[in-house]
Parts: C-alpha cells; structure tokens; sequence
C-alpha cells in the first residue's frame, strides 16, 4: 500500500514537471513565432502599400480617398478582397470590402473613398484570398489634428507660393486652422468624393480649361454637394472660371483695369488711405448673382448658390492682398467667413465635435417610423379578449353545467384557448415582419445639367440573426450615425481586434449590406446618393418674375408624372401650387404669397401638405398619416437644403409614384415618400428698376442677439434690444423699402405656440444727428421718408425694442426687408 501511494505521489510530480516544461517553452518560442510570423507578412505572396488623402493628410467626418498599391509575388493569379477597418462617429466599428483580382507576377491599384468618423484617427488594412485567410494586413495611422478644427482649401494657382499667407492661419477666433492643399491638372480627381475633404477650393491666376472634362464635373459636383469654390479675379478672371464663365457671367464681358479699392475702414490704423489698396480688378457680372464685399464702382466679392453650395468671385487676384492680409489678420479671417459663408463656418468649427450626429436625429425622425396600416386595431383585440374572458369564465361552464356535463369544463377552456390562439395569431399577421424592411424618403433633384438622388434608408430586422441587404451598386453608401458621447462613455481605443457589426461588400454587379451582432428592430441608418440621365428626369421649367411684392410667370411640370403638394419656394416666401398634372402649366399671377418662418419651418410644411386642418391626431385616418409624413420631410429638406438665401426659386412637389430603386431584390418590405425639386429662374428686375430682399447679405450684428439664419431676435430675461445693420446695396438708387411680415395664418395660431410676431418699437439710426429715432411702423418706406437714415453706402440701421419677454428664447421673428432701386 505504500508503494503504491509513492508511486503515485512520483506520478503527479512527472505530470507537473512536463506540465511547467511545456508552459515554459510555450513562453520562450513566443517571441519567435512572432518573429516567424512578422517575416512570412514580409515575405507575403501579396505585398501591399497604402497612400491617402492630399500628401497623406486627412480629417474626419468626410470621405477620406485611399490608394493602395498591390503587388503578385506569386506565378499564379490571384483571388480575394481588400478589407478596411474602420470606425464610425459612434465609434462602432464597420468593416469595408473590395474584389481584388491580381494577374501571376502583375501589379495593380485601387482607389477606393472611405467615410470617416470624427473621432476616426487610423485604419487597418488588409488583403485576404479566396478562402478568407490573411494575406497581408497593415495599421494606417491618419495626419489627423487633434488640437483644433481644420478647414482645408485646395488651391490651383501657376505660383502657389504667393497665396501661402493664407496656410496654417487661424479663424474663427482661432478655432479653425486653414490647411491649404496644392493641385494642378495631374493632381485633380475624377471623382468628386475626392474632393470630399476640401472646405473650399481656391482658382487665382490658373486657366482652369486645362482640367478635363471629368476633372471639371467632378469640381461642379463638389459645389452641388456643399463646397464653396473661391475665384480670383484681375486680369485673367475668365481663364480662371474655365468652363463655368459662360454659365456665370452676365454679358458684357468687362476688361480688367487698375482701381482703387477700400477694403474697409475698420482697417485704417492712421489715416483713411491705409484701407486703400490699388490693384488690377475686374467687374464681374454674375448671372443672378447676390455682393458679399460692396465696392465702390462694383462688387468686390460676390457669388452665387449652386445646390448646396456657392461659387465666389473676387474682383481682384487673391494675390493682391496677400500683405494686406499679413499686416491685417482680421481682414483674413472676415475674408474667409465671407466667401465661406457665416453659417458653414460655424458648422465647421462644431464638426469635430458633432459629426453626422445632427443629421442622424433629423433622419431618424424622418424614416424611423412604418406603415401606420400595420398597427394592431386596439379596439377589436379588446372585443375579442373580452368575449375570450367570458366564454372561459362563466360563459363555458354555465354551458355546461346546465347539460350536467361540466365535468368537460377544462377540456372546452382547452380548446377554447386553443381557437383563440388561432384568431388572434390570423389577427396579427398583418403585423409581424418576417424579414429586413426598410422605410426612406428619397429627394431627386432634377435642376441642371444633371439629376441627383439622396435617400435616406433605415434598415430594420425582427430578429437577432445576422442578414444581409443588396443593393443597386450605382449608389454610394454611407453610414448615418451619432456621435459617441451621445450614449455617455468614454470613446475606447481602436486596436483592429474588433469584431465588427457591420460590414459594406463593393462587388460588380451589387453592394451589399451584412449586419450581425444586433438586436431585433435595431435602425441602421445609411445615406445613398448616385446621379441620373438627365434626360431621363427632365425637370420642372419656367420663369418667375418677382416684381413690387408680387410674382408672375408661368411654370411647366416636364415630367410623365403627376406631382402632388406642390410649392414654389423663394427666401423666406412660398406660393402653392396644388397637384400638378404631367404636360400642365401654372401662371402665378393671381396666387396667393405666403411669408413664412424661417425659424419655424414646421409651420409651412404642415401648410403645404395639409396638415394644420386636422384638429386632433388620428392614426386611423390616411390622409391625416399622409399629411404629416409629408410634412416632416419637406421641413427637413427646408431645414437641410435651404437654410441660406438662395437667388433662385425652388419647386419642390412630392412624387407618389416613384418607387424604391436601391435594393437589387424585391424580398423586403419597403415604405418610404420621395421628393422632387428643382431650381426654376428667378427675374428681379424691370425696366432697369431691382426688386430684391436685404437679406442677400447677411445683416451686421451691432448689439443684442440676432441670428441672420433664423432672422429672429432673442427676447429672454432681460429683453435686450437688437441693433441690426441692412445692407441695401451701393449699387442701387433707393426707391423704397419694405418691411414684410409673416402671413395671417402663422401668427397666433395655437398650432404653433413657440413662433412669435416681433411686437415692439422700431428706431432708424438718423446719420444727420446721431441718434435713433422712433419709427412710426408701416409696411413700406420711400426714398424721402429714409434719406436721412441711408448711410453713403446704403445701410440702414435699425434698433428693435421688443416688448415684454418671452421663455422660449429665439422665437420673435422679425420682418423680412426688400429694396426697390434703380441700377446706378
């Protein structure tokens, strides 16, 4: 027995001693498989380098353009995907997928445009074969400033150096940093996605006809997308605009000539003539084009709107100024904010802070709604667990007690049961999902030379599962998400360990979506875009006189379809225009004008579409579901597409036969409205005589809380009056003035009880005294009544006393001004 149990004892000391030797070893040939497995990633059959950006710079919540080189070591073809890793605003990690296809010994490169998240600072890229292994795998660590917003300006000049005064500059009190990029005609993509990461781009003394046709389209997609494109003028004005003179200007072509121009007096630091800079400038004429810079003789700055973007001129070659600019940092930064425009400046100093996060609240309440057809009906499965509760109570057993069989009584609740099982699962078929559906809403503009569609999806599952989507690959794909902090925890660190959620597969014929990990009706937001034949999608055409107050014209509905809910939109007026019939025009003449809120958009979409003459909610009625659907998306597309004064006249009208065209199968359910817009010419002269709103620059600020945007005071505790300066325009001869208000049916509507009427005083600052004076309020003011309140450069300054205060803050909506005025 002894034996025995020492021989056991010896048994386990062996199994320990081999146990701690394997462990050991396992701990010392770490490091070399490590460095066993380093050198088979160098010595891959697939050798890889990556390249991003402008000169590997980069910045988050834009597309970011990847370039990766990819070499076949290996005398046989190969097959697999190149894999990105990457995270989103919310900081979940999304996974990006593209074919690869190498020939034995053959090298290639793909360009691929990768949306960033803000918080976004490296990638992990990789290639796999056929079976899903890892060929080769890298960590893109991305140039991306961490300390302040940067604003990026690419810039086309034949010598650049003379406009780097205006690199690493500081605006926007010192928030935002410029960061200029350098292109030229080798350098210029193809795709506007390439362009994505520029705030703005810069022409100064470039022919910008070198660009090709390809590289041109894809500068113009940038404006339409929201890009600002800065042109300097002086003497080679024209070859700068390239291919977009003979769609800006307005004949006749003026020559360049040597001027004395005043770049503002708050810059005179001696004497007036420190201000005044003598350069070669040009008068440029823009079709429909609003001042941003008044000069003496003509515009110093200008531009015009293009979709959701704008296009600047400069009178004078942006060289010009460059000591100027050096001497004066704060007419750099007013420059800037001019061109870019005040309310994109503020966005991108909050960018890195808010990403896509304000668009995802706005989308989610667009599209994270259904089919209202799919609610149960309350009322009957009331009725029927009532009549179920009384069979199963005294209903069945009185039954049966009176035959004396109500020994049966809990065979017959039984079946009971059973049958109302059945009614109430027949009930809710109607109800239940089976599979991914999808609800959007679709804004197809067919304005110029080509058409546009943006959708917004929002995909949802009923249940756990992993699925997959395709979709039609014509689109581009983006994920719509929030910003991390939103769900209250510290962003963690991204090691390319993560398991994704989401992965987006770029294949030939089909895009396709695979979400795993989720929980079921979780919404997965995505924003497509693709472009259309125009000629396909002719628009909507016609010609708006705009006249005393009054419009007239006639417009046409172009396309084979019937449009519904139609509206004509100017800033900050609109005219119904009802349903419009394919082939059918409308004149203006006799219709009624609406001025609207810009501050409360709501309330004219509920207008437009009907909305405000239902008293009460009711989900059963169709019209009244309709009603507001619409409503919440032409207030986001008002709130989104037309936050900024825009010289054109917009139609916008809902399409209720349009269909889905982003899915590849038709397995899913899908519930969704589309719009369609498109921009009309807007006339505001007659007989040499200019009918314009004041609003075309955005009034100066002297004192109080105003915000240009919204054109609405502040009027909290305590109610501070706001001191606003209009510029009326220096090149036009004042008639009159008129101060306009919103329309009857927006004031003291209990539909709207946060959208308030300016009530008060009004003073005009008298230039002849030195003092406001009280104002006798009316709608309109001639030349005689305004004389002595026109500054030499036709502003007008105007101090509002609200009276009393109210809590909701920024809901005094203030008059919208127009100028009538002769051209000098």
């Amino acid at each position: 027995m002894k034996e025995y149990i020492t021989r056991g004892k010896r048994g386990y000391g062996l199994f320990f001693a081999l146990l701690a030797l394997i462990i050991l070893a396992g701990v010392l040939l770490h490091p070399l498989r490590t460095l066993a497995a380093a050198q088979a990633g160098k010595e891959s059959s697939v050798g890889m380098e990556v390249t991003y950006g402008f000169d590997d710079t980069a910045k988050g919540n834009r597309y970011l353009q990847i370039k990766v080189q990819m070499e076949n070591r290996r005398e046989s073809d190969f097959t697999g995907k190149l894999e990105i890793l990457t995270t989103e605003s919310s900081m979940e990690v999304y996974r990006y997928d593209y074919p690869v296809s190498l020939a034995a010994l053959g090298q290639d490169e793909k360009i691929v445009y990768l949306p960033l998240g803000i918080k976004t600072d490296q990638l992990f890229v990789s290639i796999t074969d056929e079976s899903g292994s890892e060929v080769i795998r890298k960590r893109l660590k991305l140039n991306i400033s961490g300390d302040v917003a940067e604003t990026f300006v690419g810039v086309f000049s034949d010598r650049p150096e003379e406009l780097q005064f205006m690199d690493e500059v500081g605006i926007h009190y010192g928030s935002i940093k410029i960061k200029q990029v350098f292109l030229d005609k080798d350098s210029a993509p193809e795709d506007a996605l390439g362009y994505d990461q520029l705030d703005m781009i810069l022409v100064s003394d470039y022919d910008l006809n070198q660009l090709s046709e390809n590289q041109h389209q894809a500068v113009s997609r940038f404006v339409d997308n929201g890009g600002t494109l800065l042109i300097g003028g002086g003497a080679r004005y024209k070859e700068a605009m390239g291919r977009f003179a003979s769609e800006l200007l307005e004949p006749p072509l003026e020559e360049a000539v040597m001027q004395e121009i005043n770049l503002g007096a708050e810059y005179s630091q001696n004497a007036p003539q420190d201000a005044v800079m003598e350069m070669v400038c040009a008068n440029i004429g823009l079709k429909n084009g609003a001042t941003l810079m008044p000069g003496d003789a003509f515009p110093l700055l200008s531009y015009v709107h293009r979709k959701e973007g704008r296009i600047v001129v400069a009178a004078f070659e942006l060289k010009d100024i460059r000591g100027f600019c050096e001497t004066h940092p704060a007419f750099m930064e007013k420059f800037y904010t001019m061109a870019m425009g005040e309310v994109k400046t503020n966005e991108l100093a909050q960018m890195e802070y808010s990403g896509f996060a304000s668009l995802y609240f706005a989308v989610q309440g667009l599209i994270n709604t259904g089919d209202a057809g799919r609610l149960p009906n309350i009322i009957l499965y009331t009725i029927i667990i009532l009549v179920y509760l009384m069979l199963i109570g005294p209903g069945i057993y009185l039954y049966l007690k009176k035959r004396s069989i109500h020994r049966y009584y809990m065979g017959g609740v039984t079946a009971c049961a059973l049958i109302f099982t059945g009614i109430i699962y027949i009930m809710g078929m109607k109800t239940r999902f089976r599979e991914p559906f999808f609800t959007y809403a679709t804004i197809l503009d067919v304005s110029g030379s080509q058409a546009e569609e943006d959708t917004y999806i929002n995909v949802r599952s009923p249940y756990n599962k992993p699925y997959t989507v395709k979709l039609n690959p014509e689109y581009t794909v983006r994920p719509v998400t929030k910003g991390y902090y939103y769900d209250s925890f510290t962003a963690a660190r991204f090691t390319g360990e993560e398991d994704y959620k989401t992965n987006i597969c770029y294949l030939p014929d089909r895009t396709e979506i695979k979400i795993r990990d989720t929980v079921a009706f979780t919404p997965k937001l995505f924003m497509l875009q693709k472009q259309l034949n125009k000629r396909q999608n002719p628009g909507i055409d016609g010609k708006v006189i705009s006249y005393g107050g009054k419009l007239e014209g006639t417009l046409t509905n172009r396309l084979d379809h019937r449009l519904e809910d139609a509206v004509l939109l100017l800033y900050g007026r609109a005219v119904l225009l009802g349903d419009l019939e394919p082939g059918q025009e409308v004149k203006l003449d006799d219709l009624e004008i609406l001025n609207y809120p810009l501050n409360y958009t709501y309330a004219l979409a509920q207008r437009v579409t009907g909305g405000d003459q239902y008293e009460k909610t009711d989900i059963d009625d169709e019209d009244y579901m309709r009603s507001q659907e619409r409503s919440r998306l032409l207030s986001f597309y008002l709130d989104s597409n037309l936050n900024e004064y825009t010289p054109e006249a917009t139609i916008v009208a809902f399409n209720p036969e349009k269909k889905e065209e982003f899915l590849e199968e038709d397995d899913f359910v899908t519930e969704g409205l589309t719009i369609v817009t498109s921009k009309v010419e807007l006339v505001r002269e007659r007989n040499g005589i200019i009918y314009r709103t004041a609003m075309e620059q955005d009034p100066k600020v002297i004192s109080g809380n105003y915000q240009a945007r919204y054109n609405s005071m502040y009027t909290g505790e305590p109610a501070e009056p706001a001191i606003i300066e209009y510029s009326l325009g220096n090149d036009l001869e004042i008639m009159q003035v008129d101060f306009m208000p919103l329309s009857p049916v927006f004031i003291n509507n209990p539909r709207y009880p946060y959208l308030n009427l300016f009530t008060g005083k009004m003073y005009f600052y008298n230039y002849d005294t030195g003092r406001n004076d009280l104002i006798e309020e009316k709608q309109s003011y001639t030349a005689d009544e305004l004389k002595p309140y026109l500054s030499p450069a036709n502003t007008l300054t105007v101090k509002y006393v609200s009276e009393g205060t109210n809590e909701y803050g920024w809901d005094r909506q203030l008059p919208m001004l127009y100028v009538t005025g002769r051209e000098k």
